[in-house]
């Protein structure tokens, strides 16, 4: 992996990281709901819309090319797995793209003047891609499980399950109970809990890419990870380390 990739994916997990935990705290602190990137939960577009839109595609590309070297780690040992993150991080970096597009038209026709019929149409379309945006983001880190089953610690292998359960009762709440006025969806506790596991998780990411930095940066042997070096006075049954993957004795 390209060492300037691999420190600016690191650095824009770490921006997510803050970002969604500073979203979480104003939310909590005056209410309401939440804004995403450039567009505000009344139909209002942030200062600085286009600049806030080119931000989170960088950041998008740079936290998926993070996750794609990991699903890369674990394909030898898992190839669902990683088959799985590699379609669910495409998936999520195609809806992030999708998301960002309709929030340049949605600022291109506010400041236009642009009929209320058409940016209601927008927003309404906008309140489904962020859902799907979520679908696939929740569904990348639970593909990515073995991988922190394996290199991280048992409590961020079982953090990396809760976005799914999340993602899906928000959906249920669309669904069946009371569903958003869009842009975006309603400021539900599950989607406070959602959006503060997906800050943790972006968190853990930055500082696990910085303590086992030479997993992401050096090349990749795939046969030292598919043929273990034993140690032949090794005679326990704990797993050995190869390469950054790990392998039953």
């Amino acid at each position: 992996m390209p060492r300037g990739l691999f420190y600016g994916g690191t650095a824009f997990c770490l921006f997510l990281a803050l970002a969604s935990a500073g979203t979480l705290t104003g939310q909590i602190r005056s209410g309401g709901r939440f804004a995403f990137v450039a567009v505000e939960s009344t139909l209002g577009v942030t200062p600085h819309a286009g600049w806030a839109i080119l931000v989170a595609l960088a950041g998008g590309v740079g936290a998926a090319a993070i996750l794609l070297r990991m699903a890369a780690l674990i394909a030898a040992r898992n190839l669902f797995s990683a088959l799985m993150a590699v379609v669910s991080v495409s998936g999520a970096i195609a809806a992030l793209t999708w998301v960002m597009l309709l929030q340049g038209r949605i600022v291109a026709l506010a400041g236009e003047s642009g009929s209320d019929a058409t940016l209601f149409a927008l927003a309404e379309i906008h309140l489904v891609s962020v859902l799907m945006l979520g679908w696939f983001v929740s569904l990348s880190f639970l593909s990515l499980r073995p991988y922190f089953r394996l290199q991280a610690s048992r409590f961020l292998s079982a953090l990396v399950v809760l976005p799914l359960p999340l993602h899906l009762l928000i959906i249920a709440q669309e669904l069946f109970v009371n569903p958003s006025m869009p842009p975006l969806p309603a400021a539900s506790p599950a989607l406070k809990m959602l959006v503060a596991v997906l800050a943790a998780l972006f968190l853990a990411i930055s500082v696990h890419c910085v303590r086992h930095r030479h997993l992401f940066i050096e090349m990749t042997n795939l046969r030292e990870l598919l043929e273990g070096r034993f140690d032949p006075g090794d005679r326990g049954s704990r797993p050995v380390r190869l390469g950054g993957a790990a392998f039953d004795s």
